[in-house]
This record gives structure tokens, C-alpha cells and sequence, in this order.
């Protein structure tokens, strides 16, 4: 069969595993399989089994919205959903039920074993007990009004969060008692329910939220909570004991600030001291568009803590020793986004050789793949791999990529396409990325870097506070040239620039300054630090944090540092993309540079996406997801193409 080129809705046809857990005997490894549904406009999802003895993959549901689940023993799985129809039509009604559900592995119909009124989040068995995260409100909702009493009062992807808290709960399976074991007031933050004990970081607030976190532990044995550190120093990712220990990961900002990598500490007679000063990211990765959030990041086996951690472009399977000492594990080049550990074997759901999510094992050394969801897809396309290089510049060694279009002719020219990533503590890599790929497809060379501000190198090259838009800036014209240099096929006159989030910023920012890029598209973008600050659900912490000081105190230099200062220099034809749920850079940056671009009569356009957040682009409704792209392909032709 003749290959195509990637088409618009192709990230509709790929499935995507994803919340991998492995039974306790170590024999079968269940996951979710997440799949577009066209048609109703979502997202489905339903459990698959791994089956360890006969080496084959099965389907366990087909309810098409199983994907929070835990084993409860070596056969049977208890998931959440609402395939009652009572419950349905309550949820429709505007209130809050989960069912709670068990099927056995071997066959049969799933069970309802109970309903509770609340909308129940992650959720994680031991000792005869369900550990999970409940969404509780603590004021009437009311359908004409909001009151706003703390800060933050919204949450990028979650809505409304007043007297809102993710609180812990546990759920006797034998006696079906459930209550809560989190503090009173308090948001949990993460939960992490194994090896006998049960560790939660919990922020406890009525006013304004800071990022400092206490560490509590629900003594399972006394039925109690315990304040295990007080809150206020440190910002905790993960706990455990091991070896009589109580140890954490956490930061305390103190250094880098809100952006900081965390450290390795060890709970002492004396107080948390650091066992290994890493310095490197753990539980992140890089941006991709092919893959769902999910799984286990950060585990205890053993006398080892195991995390994921982005070691340069490659999100890596690493260990922490009792003394502290790292060592990797799995350090293919690509990603292991989540893993579960049994005995010898490692198994993981990652990302190899660019090519989609898949179910990998690794024993001795060795990986296997274990699933195929995506070869038949992935086969019928024409892709361009992206091209990895390092160049140089003032002395530090940095990451490119370059995707050139596909069935490129070296003896044509092509124009080209400056990709941003957000953060500015993300990351790119060599990742298969659907949407890059189809401007492959379209005849455009993808061109992008990790500049200085970057995750994946260390707290010093992340730390960008109150220098953006200049070094980052610089190095992105610099990288602009280089790739020009490396490919004589890419037309220099026809340029464009996109990013999202702090990729719309610099986006933004660019355009302000240069007039080499010919169309520019800034999406979910920051266009003034000072109004961004006062509006976003992190900006009050994360800006003041990284433009040196608050509004009042700070108030030249935010401004200095916004792209609306040069807004009135801008010649670039802009696209503005935006959402209307978008709390983490709210609709107002989006129509602020719009605003300025039409007065200044710049041509511009703003596509207000509703009922949509900042992460539109990878889990937005698919039918945005796809106008989102139709809309950005017929402004770079316009000014990429027919100019030409």
C-alpha cells in the first residue's frame, strides 16, 4: 500500500496507552488505552491486560471511560466510572457521583461494589482499603454567581477552585466506611499508597496559597494522621521510608525559586537533611502531542527510590541508593513517561525510535516491546524524522532539531517554521509530535531548540528569572541562522514563528523585534507580565518569583520585559490563538496583543477557542484540536506560501 502524507486528523487514528499498573504477583500489567472519538467530539478510553505467561495483550472493558483503576489482587482491578444509569442522570443533574467497580481478569461483568457522592480523582489500593483523591467543595455552587475569597480562585484545567480541595480519603472495602484523612482545608497535592505506608504532601490554606507543602502520614495501623514536616519550607514531590528512613523529594525555592529542580532529603534527628543534591528535573518530560498524562513517575522497590528524570532531551529511568547515589537504569535514548516494578522486571509505557506509546519490558539489561497499537498507522505514513545536532553558541553546547518537509527536494526551496516550546522550563526532543509532522506534510521545514531557560541541564541553564526575551531571545536568532546555514533548502525570506504559552510570549516577543519572520502564530501567550500576574492561577507565585519582585515593586521592570511595550513596532501578520478557560495565561494577554496589532493596523486575526484551557492542543476536544490547525495552516500558506 502506497504511503500518505500525515493528514490534519491523524492524531484521531493513534491510541495511547497510558496509567500502566502491574499485579501484585508481577504476572499481568493492566493500562488504559486512550482513543478519539470522532463523532461524540471525546475522549475514550478502556483497560487492556498484558498477560506475562502468553506473552499476548487482551482488552478487559469496553465501557469506553475506564482509565482510573488499581489492582486489588492477583486477579481482580477496581476502576471508577458511572455506568449506572441512576448515577448518570444525577451527574447531568449537576451533582457529583463515582461508582466504584470490580471485574475480575479472568472474565465476567464488572460489579458495582459501590456509589459515593463525590467526584473521585486518582485512586490506590492496600491493606484492604481504596486510598483515593476526592474533589470537595466547602461552598454551595450556586448557578448565576461565583465568590472569590483566596487565591488562586481558578485553576488552569480543573475550573473553579475557591473553598475547592483535592482531599484524601480512605474507603474500607470490608466495612464501606469512607472518610477523610487530610487535614481540614488542606489540597493534597500527591498521594503515594505502597509498601505498607501511606505519604501525602497536603496545603493547608484559607487565603492565599503558597507552594510550600507539609508531608503527613496516615498510620494505617493506629488509624491516624501524622504531621510528618510542618508546612512552609518545602515544596515535596514524593515520600517514602525505606530502611527505618522517612525520605523525600522536594525543593525549597531557595535558590532557582518557583522554577526550582528538587533535591533527595532524609528526615534526621535534627531535621530533613539532603542526601543528593541532583539538580536535575524529575517526573517531567518533553513536549509531545502523542502522548496522555498518566501513571506511576516515582516508586519505592526495595531500598531504592525510582523516578523518571529528563537527563538533556531524554526522560530516563533512574535510582536513588540509601546513600544517595544515582544511578540510570534505562537510559535508551527516547522516554519512559511511566513504569511499574515487580521482582527483576521493569515494565514501562515510552516513546522509542520516534514513534508512538508502547508497552515495554526490561529485565536484565534488556528491553521488549510489548505492543503494537500504532504500527499499522505509523506504516501507511510518510514521516520525516527530526534531525538531532548540536551547534554552539558562546561557549555552551546546545540541542537543535530540524524536521524537514516530506519528499524534499535539496535542489528546491522550502519555507520554514521557528517552533517555541512553553515553560520556559520545557523541553523539545526528537519525540513524534502529530502536529509537527503535519507541517512536515504541508511542505514546511520544523525547526526548534531547548535555549537557555530550558529543563533537562540543571537549575544555572533553567535559571531565566528576569532575563526574558533577551538571552533566550538571542540564542533563538542565533539557532535561526544556523539552521539556515545547515539547510540551503530552507528559503530564509519566507519564515514563520509559532510557540504556546511562553512560546507565545517569545512569539510575541520576536515580532516586537525583528521583522525576519513573515507570519507569526502566538498561542495561550503572555503579552504583559504585569496584567498576567494578577489574573493567572500561578501568577501572583510564579511571576513574582521570576521577574524579580511583585507588581508594585517591580513594575518597570515587568513592563520592560512585556511584549505589549513593543507592540507598536510590530510589522509581522499575527494570528492570535487563545482559550477562554485558559487560567494559567488568561484570555486577556491573547486580546491585548490582538487589541494593539489591529490598532497599530498590523493584519491579525484572533481565534477564541471556548470552553477550552492552555492544554488545547494536546487534550483539547478533537474537533478544536483540528480547527485550531486549519486555522494556523491557512495563515502560514498565506504568508508563507503565496508570496513565494
Amino acid at each position: 500500500m502506497p504511503q500518505m502524507k500525515t493528514d490534519i486528523r491523524d492524531f484521531m487514528k493513534y491510541q495511547y496507552p497510558t496509567n500502566l499498573a502491574v499485579s501484585p504477583d508481577g504476572a499481568y500489567a493492566a493500562f488504559a488505552v486512550v482513543t478519539v472519538n470522532e463523532e461524540d467530539n471525546c475522549y475514550d478510553s478502556c483497560l487492556w491486560l498484558w498477560d506475562e505467561a502468553k506473552k499476548a495483550t487482551r482488552k478487559l472493558t469496553g465501557g469506553n471511560k475506564e482509565r482510573n483503576f488499581t489492582w486489588i489482587d492477583n486477579e481482580t482491578i477496581l476502576f471508577t466510572g458511572n455506568r449506572e444509569k441512576e448515577y448518570r442522570e444525577k451527574v447531568k443533574d449537576g451533582e457529583e457521583w463515582t461508582c466504584f467497580y470490580t471485574m475480575n481478569i479472568f472474565g465476567g461483568e464488572a460489579k458495582l461494589l459501590a456509589a459515593v457522592p463525590h467526584k473521585v480523582g486518582k485512586i490506590q489500593y492496600q491493606n484492604g482499603a481504596i486510598y483515593a483523591m476526592v474533589h470537595e467543595h466547602y461552598n454551595k455552587k450556586e448557578k448565576d454567581f461565583e465568590v472569590f475569597d483566596e487565591m488562586p480562585f481558578w485553576s488552569n484545567g480543573i475550573g473553579i477552585v475557591n473553598k475547592v480541595r483535592d482531599r484524601l480519603y480512605r474507603f474500607d472495602l470490608a466495612t464501606g466506611e469512607m472518610k477523610v484523612i487530610s487535614p481540614e482545608y488542606g489540597q493534597v497535592e500527591g498521594a503515594w499508597v505502597e509498601n505498607g505506608t501511606v505519604f501525602f504532601a497536603c496545603n493547608v490554606y484559607t487565603g492565599v496559597k503558597m507552594p510550600e507543602d507539609g508531608l503527613y502520614e496516615y498510620v494505617e495501623s493506629e488509624d491516624r494522621t501524622v504531621e510528618v514536616i510542618p508546612q512552609g519550607r518545602f515544596s515535596i514531590r514524593y515520600a517514602c521510608r525505606r530502611n527505618g528512613h522517612v525520605d523525600f523529594i522536594g525543593t525549597e525555592h531557595k535558590t532557582y525559586g518557583y522554577v526550582e529542580n528538587p533535591e533527595l532529603y532524609t528526615l534526621t534527628e535534627d531535621g530533613p537533611k539532603v542526601l543528593c543534591a541532583y539538580d536535575l528535573s524529575i517526573g517531567s518530560g518533553c513536549s509531545s502531542d502523542c502522548k496522555m498524562p498518566g501513571g506511576i513517575t516515582k516508586r519505592t522497590f526495595g531500598d531504592r527510590i525510582y523516578v523518571t528524570s529528563l537527563v538533556g532531551t531524554d526522560l530516563l529511568l533512574r535510582y536513588f541508593d540509601p546513600d544517595g547515589t544515582v544511578h540510570t537504569e534505562i537510559g535508551t535514548r527516547g522516554s519512559v513517561e511511566m513504569f511499574d516494578i515487580r521482582g527483576e522486571k521493569i515494565w514501562f509505557i515510552g516513546m522509542r525510535d520516534q514513534g508512538m506509546l508502547e508497552l515495554y519490558c526490561y529485565e536484565n539489561g534488556e528491553e521488549t516491546r510489548l505492543t503494537h497499537f500504532n504500527d499499522a498507522v505509523l506504516s501507511e505514513r510518510k514521516l520525516s524524522r527530526a534531525e538531532h545536532f548540536n551547534y554552539t553558541y558562546k561557549g555552551t553546547e546546545l540541542d537543535g532539531f530540524v524536521i524537514p518537509p516530506v519528499d524534499y527536494d535539496p535542489e528546491k526551496k522550502y519555507p520554514g517554521v521557528l517552533t517555541i516550546h512553553g515553560g520556559p522550563k520545557g523541553a523539545y526532543s526528537d519525540l513524534l509530535s502529530h502536529e509537527f509532522q503535519f507541517w512536515a506534510s504541508e511542505g514546511y521545514f520544523v525547526f526548534y531548540t531547548n535555549p537557555i531557560g530550558s529543563d533537562g541541564r540543571g537549575n544555572e541553564f533553567a535559571d531565566i528569572a528576569a532575563k526574558q526575551g533577551s538571552i533566550d531571545y538571542e540564542e533563538l536568532m542565533f539557532f535561526t541562522d544556523e539552521v539556515l546555514r545547515r539547510y540551503p533548502a530552507m528559503d530564509g525570506d519566507h519564515l514563520g514563528v509559532m510557540g504556546i504559552s511562553y512560546g507565545g510570549f517569545m512569539s510575541n516577543w520576536i515580532i516586537g523585534h525583528t521583522d525576519r519572520f513573515k507570519a507569526a502564530v502566538p498561542q495561550c501567550s503572555i503579552a504583559n507580565w504585569i496584567s498576567k500576574t494578577n489574573t493567572t492561577d500561578i501568577g501572583y507565585c510564579f511571576n513574582t518569583s521570576q521577574l524579580g519582585g511583585d507588581v508594585w515593586k517591580n513594575h518597570d521592570k515587568m513592563w520592560e520585559l512585556s511584549p505589549m511595550k513593543y507592540a507598536d513596532q510590530i510589522k509581522t501578520p499575527a494570528l492570535i490563538i487563545h482559550c477562554d478557560e485558559d487560567y494559567r495565561c488568561w484570555l486577556s494577554e491573547g486580546v491585548q496583543m490582538f487589541s494593539a496589532l489591529q490598532y497599530n493596523g498590523v493584519p491579525s486575526k484572533l481565534l477564541l477557542i471556548h470552553g477550552e484551557s492552555h492544554g488545547v492542543s494536546r487534550i483539547g476536544k478533537p474537533n478544536k484540536r483540528v480547527r485550531r490547525l486549519e486555522e494556523m495552516r491557512e495563515w502560514f500558506s498565506r504568508y508563507l506560501k503565496e508570496e513565494q
